[in-house]
């Protein structure tokens, strides 16, 4: 974990273990805990800041085809803005 947040990971170990199939697993686990998926994003709020830090400090440090580098951050900002619209619409209905 700590290598990973440090960006000392391959990057696609980090984008596929960590961002997407980490984020799948937290995904399943706040929704069988909240039963809400509003709440659940609130539950995989710190793992979302977890792997957005993880990822692109991985993608700043890879030495392969710089795209794959590129293409792994548009990936986090298209990830964390459909995270913060959720959360946005969570909140709306309250």
């Amino acid at each position: 974990m700590k290598k990973f947040f440090e960006g000392k990971l391959s990057l696609p170990i980090s984008f596929w273990l960590f961002g997407f199939i980490g984020s799948a697993i937290m995904g399943f686990i706040g929704m069988v805990l909240t039963q809400d998926i509003g709440l659940m994003r609130v539950v995989a709020l710190p793992w979302h800041i977890f792997i957005v830090i993880g990822i692109w400090r991985s993608s700043n440090n890879y030495k392969g085809w710089k795209i794959f580098s590129i293409l792994a951050k548009i990936m986090l900002i298209v990830w964390s803005l459909n995270f913060i619209a959720g959360l946005y619409i969570f909140a709306m209905t309250f």
